[in-house]
């Protein structure tokens, strides 16, 4: 993706450090990130450890010459574009004056050449230059962070990451919490270059987030951007999507267990990525809405009360797909011992995944419906099944005769009571929600909250957690 005016680094040498300065700053307020360096020696040095589209030197500043100056890059770093600019005959002024008047045309002239670099004229203009990135202009705050600046008229927020003594597994921590706090762009470099572990990190973390793309990659930085828009998609569609993915996973892993065998299991991988993926999402978009009701509108949770149970909601569905994934994972990894459990076990053990699959669509119906006798009902189900899933364990495995099936039987029965713990709290979301403020019309007076007993049209369909729009 080609920034505005094609390129996104450009390196700017310059002796005068007045010069440097509004050379740099004319270049970033174009949409351009600018390096300044005092002479051509640095710049060379800097050309030979990082790639820029185009070089601009001084005429006033003599010495070698723009195109010697790219000549000895290697071709891979070599600059689509040196030019020079300046005017010899300003040479008659007075010294001070001279310098003053030079800069002045410099950087009119340096404003001529970005405005020439529109979308027409790009390919022309920079022919060879290679893959860029919309990087538009920022303001360095210090300590890695980079502040906004509008560029054609929309804003894109952007983060710098200091990867040069990052622990491993911080940088895609960084990453996914970027992400969902809405940051478009993000730059990792390290002082020598990234390590090829730094760079897996962050393709691994890249390749399982919905519309996290990296632009560009190079040795000394890799540069990251979300296309994602954060008001595409309404919340009770990615909501219904989830519980459907979980259901989905259940049902592989009821199969299983009825069969004695796994060959279906190995879909529960691509599955619980798509779970990961669409909190991701929700957790982006629910976190944006706070700010921008324009969002919050398009995703259809307008209420700030609803938004913060909605991020509650999303992210126990997330845990829900890790331990159905545990489970699943499980009966993949032991696929003898699986066998080797005598069918009646087997089905028992089915017909629980099966009723934690039963409740799992009851809390969906109940939020779905904002319905308190409904979600009430289904609190007063998990009261009683979790004692019975606590139970379960000892008195399941007592007569097995290894440990390895005795071990299977637990973490299963595990998983599925924490489970039930999950949707005991979007039952208790739900009822908190019928007693929360609803949003009104500007200018009415909100009345009291009042608690609704009664159920209400699921006009969202079967298995949807979201709110009805009011």
């Amino acid at each position: 993706m080609q920034g505005r005016f094609g390129c996104v680094r450009l390196l700017v040498v310059a002796r005068d450090r007045r010069a440097r300065e509004l050379l740099v700053r004319t270049a970033e307020a174009f949409g351009w990130i600018a390096v300044a360096v005092p002479t051509p020696d640095r710049a060379l040095a800097a050309l030979g450890r990082s790639r820029f589209d185009m070089v601009v030197t001084r005429a006033s500043d003599g010495g070698r010459s723009a195109m010697a100056l790219a000549g000895p890059v290697p071709a891979p770093h070599r600059p689509a574009r040196v030019i020079e600019l300046g005017r010899p005959s300003l040479r008659r002024r007075s010294d001070r004056g001279r310098a003053t008047a030079a800069i002045e045309i410099e950087v009119d002239q340096l404003q001529h050449r970005l405005r020439r670099l529109e979308p027409g004229a790009r390919g022309r203009e920079l022919a060879g230059a290679g893959s860029a990135t919309d990087v538009g202009a920022a303001h360095d705050l210090g300590s890695g962070r980079l502040e906004a600046r509008v560029v054609e008229g929309r804003s894109q927020n952007r983060l710098r990451i200091d990867a040069s003594t990052a622990p491993p597994n911080l940088i895609g921590r960084l990453l996914v919490g970027s992400y969902i706090t809405g940051q478009d762009q993000i730059r990792v470099a390290a002082a020598g270059g990234l390590t090829r572990a730094q760079r897996s990190e962050i393709h691994r973390v890249v390749d399982r987030t919905l519309g996290m793309t990296v632009v560009r990659d190079s040795a000394d930085e890799v540069v990251v951007q979300n296309f994602v828009d954060p008001a595409r998609f309404e919340l009770p569609r990615l909501l219904t999507r989830v519980v459907d993915l979980l259901r989905s996973e259940l049902s592989l892993c009821r199969q299983a267990l009825v069969d004695g065998s796994d060959p279906g299991l190995g879909q529960i991988d691509v599955l619980e990525e798509e779970v990961d993926r669409l909190y991701l999402l929700m957790a982006r978009q629910l976190l944006l809405s706070t700010e921008d009701p324009r969002i919050a509108r398009s995703i259809d949770v307008e209420s700030r009360h609803y938004q913060m149970g909605d991020r509650l909601v999303a992210k126990v569905l997330e845990v829900t797909g890790d331990l159905v994934y545990s489970i699943g994972t499980e009966l993949r990894k032991h696929p003898e011992a699986l066998h080797r459990l005598a069918r009646p076990l087997r089905r028992t053990l089915a017909e629980q995944v099966r009723a934690f699959e039963r409740l799992l669509v009851r809390t969906s119906d109940a939020f779905s419906a904002l319905s308190v006798v409904e979600a009430n009902a289904t609190l007063n189900l998990l009261n009683g099944a979790l004692p019975e899933a606590a139970e379960a364990g000892p008195r399941l495995v007592q007569h097995l005769p290894d440990l390895e099936l005795g071990v299977l039987v637990q973490r299963i029965l595990c998983d599925l009571a924490m489970g039930l713990e999950m949707m005991v709290i979007v039952n208790e979301v739900t009822i908190n929600r019928s007693v929360e403020p609803e949003p009104v019309p500007s200018g009415t007076r909100p009345p009291g909250p009042v608690a609704r007993t009664g159920e209400r049209d699921r006009d969202r369909g079967r298995s949807s957690l979201a709110p009805p729009k009011r």
